[in-house]
């Protein structure tokens, strides 16, 4: 359950759009143009993943439209606890393809929603429609201050709270 909500985030990031957070719908989706991992580079805190660093999440892409989700994480107390999670996401309206589903445990679906996806370099910002729950994701392990505080500011005008925003260690060897 720690990684399950990263998991939904990486998903939302398999969406080849700018800004979308309800108030602009992306023209197309491509999901498997995102195939692979995604780092977890911050996040407003969660009780799910207290405890772990070196988080990611890693997409595959069906023919069916069904996306296939791995998270994991690492326990910094003991770095040979790797927490994983497995998921299967779905776009439920192709009218907004920015509002994703997300089933990691049967028969409980939970509501993910892309915000923002830059596809040049790499990052995504993902939440809860509740505004509660919030990441950023990027292809790399890393996100510069100057991008990161461009990201926090779409995320803002997005109506999420960016206080409090907890970074996620990386870097551990993979």
């Amino acid at each position: 359950m720690k990684t399950k909500i990263l998991t939904i985030l990486i998903a939302a990031f398999l969406t080849s759009c700018t800004t979308t957070g309800g108030k602009g719908t992306p023209d197309s989706i491509d999901f498997s143009l995102y195939q692979g991992t995604w780092y977890e580079i911050a996040r407003l805190p969660n009780s799910f993943e207290n405890g772990l660093k070196c988080i990611t999440a890693t997409y595959s892409y069906n023919k069916d439209g069904m996306i296939l989700l791995t998270n994991k994480g690492v326990n910094k107390q003991n770095p040979d606890d790797i927490k994983t999670l497995t998921a299967r996401a779905w776009v439920p309206d192709p009218e907004h393809p920015e509002n994703l589903k997300v089933q990691f445990v049967w028969p409980v679906v939970t509501d993910y929603l892309l915000v923002h996806i830059d596809r040049d370099k790499g990052y995504a910002i993902i939440g809860t429609p509740s505004r509660k729950l919030l990441w950023f994701l990027s292809r790399a392990d890393s996100i510069p201050e100057t991008d990161m505080n461009e990201l926090k500011r779409i995320a803002a005008k997005n109506e999420f709270n960016t206080e409090g925003i907890v970074l996620v260690e990386q870097g551990c060897s993979r």
